[in-house]
């Protein structure tokens, strides 16, 4: 059944919330007024952020450019992407190195030739986030930009402990992701990995394959990267785009062509249903916001309207206004259910994180020592310092994206002990902290090769075969032969073989016993850091959650002691001005009712209007 259609003189959220906080402000509700304030900043916010992710070389920064039909972010076979950049509407190409300190709150923009980005944002920048968090920010009279659309062009996440802590931090913050994927093979292990993490932090995902030029057989890479998804019960929309067939494209003027690369299509997704869904989303927001700020309105007019419709029972309202103030009031004490219910769950929620972790890391451990027991750790050991990395960032990343989902079921939970009418927003709970655990851990120590020269390999046989020589030679002296004879040196050689061999086995045991040593160093020194970060990041969870409904609380005891003041005023009113009274109250009552249905009733409906109109 379609939603009826909103008449031509219905006032706009913007409306809306400006009459509002008009009665905010008559009513000396400041606090109502600034929550208002940030209504209006959402309701304006056009800005729908999309971060392009996915795993080393598939095509990222090449996607981004066709998408806008601009050379912004470099394209390089063997440079690749080291700082995340943003590309948005600007009148005037420009471009800034943002540099934030999260401990101080504070960042430094520093202005940069465009043309030169590459320097920047690659990886011939060299290691970059030593004093804060980098990232680059730029802006082009682009078309495709000009409605708010955002994109991100973010690092690969496919080298050991580099970038998937930035791409899990920039996630939750993103209004959608598109994750990309070469036609080359079928979604990996690790794509398909990373992609659970992706789907359980950000609402809205879409599966990109990229380079479709390369692969005549793309469709069939298609149709078994459907597969994977249907069999792991992600269910995103998955597209196929040539960013070079676009620019060729672009190029020659083959409509033919671009309709092949199929980078428009994936435009118009974009625009039509991402963008759509997210400014939906933002308006449904606001509708609440602004129900939630009506009805503190309304409580107190609805107060004093009891207080002057009861002629002998004024006090009687007072009263129970009052018995509803002091309820209001224990919300905001250490003994309240939600606040026990938050520190509860929040000690018993690090307990448990901090399990998760060393679980996933003591596995990683074991995993790590069996295959040290499989091979000489000395000749691949920069292969088993890779995969570890890669393992232990692996583990951390699915600890952080599972303790953030637990975070978030804890903030439901605490806002269903809190609520006292069945209804509490809840406030955006960030993922951080990742990259700077990761960054903590130190490297896996060194292990000796075990290769040995040919003099050490002679000077080890000729320790072993001495004996042989000397205990033979004795032995066939007693028969009249040479100490040194035929025999003997045969069988100093056998002897001095079976030493060397001995000893290369016991120095490959001295290797495996010094690699399983390191490996367990590093999972240590992963969980101190990693647990750390973990406790850091929940205390700042706790703090987040108790400020953000200690101050839905004092905004509920305002509200209650205000109607108790009006209800006190309205009983103390002569008779003659109580009807003049009531009739304003009244008339100011249907107002803010109206204004609430209008704005829980328009919000999609206007949406859609301006949707058709653009």
């Amino acid at each position: 059944m379609s939603a009826s259609p909103v008449p031509h003189d219905s006032p706009s959220l913007d409306e809306i919330v400006e009459r509002l906080g008009t009665f905010a402000t008559s009513h000396g509700r400041p606090e109502l007024t600034t929550r208002l304030d940030e209504t209006r900043t959402l309701v304006n916010d056009t800005a729908v952020q999309v971060v392009v992710v996915g795993q080393f070389k598939q095509g990222k920064s090449a996607l981004v450019n066709a998408l806008i039909d601009a050379p912004v972010c470099p394209v390089d076979d063997v440079v690749a992407t080291a700082v995340p950049t943003s590309v948005s509407w600007g009148e005037q190409p420009s471009a800034l190195l943002v540099t934030e300190f999260e401990e101080e709150q504070a960042s430094i923009r520093t202005p940069i030739d465009p043309r030169q980005l590459r320097r920047h944002v690659t990886e011939l920048a060299g290691e970059t986030g030593f004093a804060g968090s980098l990232h680059a920010e730029v802006r082009l009279p682009r078309s495709f930009l000009a409605d708010g659309l955002v994109l991100v062009d973010t690092p690969g996440v496919g080298r050991a402990q580099a970038q998937i802590s930035t791409n899990l931090t920039l996630l939750p913050q993103a209004d959608a992701a598109i994750m990309l994927s070469d036609a080359t093979q079928e979604f990996t292990q690790p794509e398909m990995s990373f992609l659970r993490q992706a789907v359980a932090l950000c609402p809205r995902i879409t599966c990109v394959v990229s380079k479709i030029d390369l692969q005549h057989q793309w469709r069939t890479i298609l149709d078994a990267d459907r597969e994977h998804l249907a069999a792991a019960e992600i269910e995103v929309p998955l597209l196929a785009t040539s960013a070079l067939l676009h620019d060729l494209a672009g190029r020659e003027h083959d409509e033919e062509l671009a309709r092949e690369a199929q980078v428009a299509a994936l435009g118009t997704h974009l625009h039509d249903v991402v963008r759509a869904d997210v400014l939906a989303e933002r308006r449904r927001a606001a509708a609440t916001d602004i129900t939630g700020v009506g009805e503190h309105l309304m409580m107190v007019l609805q107060a004093e309207l009891r207080a002057l419709g009861a002629a002998s029972g004024a006090a009687e309202v007072v009263r129970e206004l009052e018995d509803a103030r002091d309820v209001a009031d224990q919300l905001t004490r250490r003994s309240a259910r939600w606040q026990q219910t938050l520190s509860d769950g929040a000690a018993e929620l690090v307990s448990d994180i901090e399990f998760d972790l060393r679980d996933r890391l003591r596995a990683v451990g074991r995993e790590a020592e069996q295959l040290i027991e499989d091979c000489d750790p000395g000749e691949v050991w920069d292969d088993v310092g890779l995969w570890l990395a890669e393992s232990v960032t692996q583990a951390v990343s699915d600890n952080f994206v599972w303790a953030h989902q637990r975070s978030e079921h804890l903030a439901e939970v605490v806002a269903r002990h809190f609520s006292l009418d069945g209804r509490a927003a809840l406030p955006d709970l960030t993922l951080d902290g990742a990259e700077q655990a990761l960054r903590a851990i130190g490297g896996l120590e060194f292990v000796r090769s075990g290769r040995l020269s040919l003099g050490q390999k002679v000077m080890v046989g000729m320790k072993g075969s001495y004996g042989g020589i000397l205990m033979f030679g004795l032995m066939t002296s007693l028969a009249g032969m040479a100490l040194v004879n035929p025999l003997s040196v045969a069988a100093g050689l056998m002897m001095g073989g079976f030493a060397y061999r001995q000893d290369a086995n016991q120095r490959l045991e001295q290797r495996r016993n010094e690699a399983k040593m390191a490996v367990r160093r590093l999972i240590d020194e992963s969980i101190f850091q990693v647990g750390k970060e973990s406790r850091d990041r929940m205390g700042r969870i706790k703090r987040v959650l108790r400020d953000h409904f200690s101050e839905i609380a004092e905004d509920l005891k305002r509200s209650l002691a205000e109607s108790v003041r009006a209800a006190k005023d309205g009983a103390a009113l002569p008779t003659d001005e109580r009807s003049r009274r009531a009739l304003v109250l009244s008339r100011e009552l249907r107002e803010i009712r109206e204004l609430c249905r209008q704005a829980g009733a328009g919000a999609a409906p206007a949406l859609t209007q301006e949707l058709t109109s653009a």
